[in-house]
């Protein structure tokens, strides 16, 4: 399959800095394991992302593998934008 380009933006990336700082205060080595489900969650949303369904805000979903976090994304052409990457139990993005 082919891969599409992935732009990760700041707030994403600050995001998942701090979940992964959260998890390895929590128990040494889950920041890594965390890291590693993202990683691999990015991986393979640049190969099926448009098998995402577009929400009403109009972003796409994607879960993180055993945790409890999603990514918020959306198709730029042929580029994977990721906005968010965060605790499920929090609100996500709404479209301005």
């Amino acid at each position: 399959m082919k891969q599409r380009p992935l732009e990760l933006r700041d707030e994403a990336w600050l995001e998942w800095q701090d979940a992964s700082l959260h998890y390895d205060l929590e128990q040494q080595g889950l920041g890594s394991r965390f890291d590693k489900a993202v990683l691999a969650a990015l991986e393979h949303l640049t190969t099926i992302a448009a098998k995402y369904q577009v929400r009403e805000n109009g972003f796409r979903y994607a879960p993180v593998p055993k945790f409890p976090y999603r990514i918020v994304f959306e198709l730029d052409g042929e580029t994977v934008v990721v906005y968010n990457i965060y605790h499920a139990s929090r609100r996500p993005l709404k479209r301005r």
